[in-house]
């Protein structure tokens, strides 16, 4: 009996790529290298907020689908896959920078240790970081697995949550340079108050998070789910541009993927989980499974689409603090060449697995 497919899950993956795109408007158009000064840097402000959840997302939705995933040379051979997408994506960022952008000393020595590298495509630290999860996700399935109950269940998430996140939120501010509240920019350097050693451990979290919501879900009520997401959303923005108070974004800890993203990310997971995207128009459930489909395609030959787009883009509108009201036109248009370039991945990748299979049956044949 063929598996009803998971429209939910589809959902959350072109969400998330399509924040992926959006949250690289903003770096593309030069945001941060942009004093963070006026309504127009604070809404910017905001969009990152509402878009940082893009790879969170991501990690949610890994635990959230692959929670019951058990040792086995099957599960090992699962990565196959992901690895010749991210190979062929790379392929093709080298040859845009040689051919397109006149990169020197591109060659194919260089282009297998960049492949190795994860620089082969520019937005690939998300594949080193999913290959060393995937490696790792039948040992914490196991841990998983092996607690009594929802209760300890919740104190593993909730330790996870103190030893990698919570460090970000807490550890963000500075009380000792005098007047700093007032002007966060008088120093970037701020108190420890709790240990924040395993913060790096980050995915772990929310990929423990998302096997939580696949066995026990969330019971929050749609319209306080959406409230809170928008209250969060506005607070961190907010909070953000305020700590960058008239320089260049500031980075801090609480703003990278870990952190306040957490808070955003599980609120917009939760919240797409209780939509219902099976009752949607047939055409509309074709679109999602389509893009859901070749969302890390998108993801990694984004770059590609960025450097077309936005190198016309930003001669075309000089201010960097105007460009954010061109969103609605630069992030669909980013987001349609990805897609074309995702596809031709994946029917280049198709077509290698027939050249092989026919190779292999005329071997077969001729034995």
């Amino acid at each position: 009996m063929e598996r009803k497919r998971n429209l939910n899950a589809d959902l959350i993956r072109c969400v998330a790529v399509y924040s992926v795109i959006s949250v690289h408007f903003l770096l593309n158009s030069k945001f941060y290298s942009q004093p963070v000064v006026g309504f127009d840097m604070y809404f910017m402000c905001l969009m990152r907020a509402c878009f940082m959840v893009c790879v969170p997302l991501f990690m949610i939705l890994t635990g959230y689908l692959m929670w019951q995933k058990k040792l086995s040379k099957a599960y090992y051979k699962g990565i196959g896959k992901t690895v010749e997408i991210y190979v062929l994506a790379s392929i093709a960022c080298l040859l845009y920078k040689e051919y397109v952008l006149g990169y020197t000393g591109v060659t194919f020595v260089s282009g297998i240790f960049d492949i190795l590298d994860y620089d082969g495509a520019n937005y690939a630290w998300y594949i080193e970081m999913y290959f060393g999860l995937f490696l790792i996700i039948p040992f914490l399935n196991g841990a998983y697995h092996s607690l009594e109950g929802k209760r300890q269940k919740q104190i593993l998430v909730w330790t996870m949550i103190v030893l990698t996140m919570f460090p970000k939120l807490v550890n963000n501010f500075n009380f000792t340079v005098e007047g700093w509240w007032l002007s966060p920019s008088l120093s970037k350097e701020y108190q420890k108050l709790i240990p924040s050693f395993f913060t790096g451990m980050y995915p772990i979290t929310y990929y423990f998070l998302g096997a939580y919501l696949r066995e026990y879900g969330c019971s929050l009520s749609r319209k306080k789910n959406l409230l809170l997401l928008v209250f969060f959303v506005w607070l961190f923005g907010t909070w953000n541009f305020y700590r960058s108070d008239g320089q260049n974004f500031v980075w801090g800890v609480n703003s990278t993927w870990g952190g306040e993203n957490l808070i955003t990310a599980g609120l917009l997971f939760v919240f797409l989980l209780h939509l219902h995207p099976d009752r949607w128009p047939g055409w509309s459930r074709k679109i999602l499974v389509t893009v859901s489909q070749v969302s890390l395609g998108i993801y990694l030959i984004s770059w590609i689409a960025d450097q077309i787009v936005y190198r016309h883009f930003n001669e075309l509108v000089p201010a960097v603090t105007e460009r954010w009201r061109y969103y609605p036109l630069i992030a669909p248009a980013v987001f349609g060449l990805s897609f074309l370039g995702a596809c031709i991945l994946y029917l280049l990748r198709d077509g290698i697995h027939c050249i092989v299979e026919t190779l292999s049956s005329f071997r077969k044949t001729a034995k």
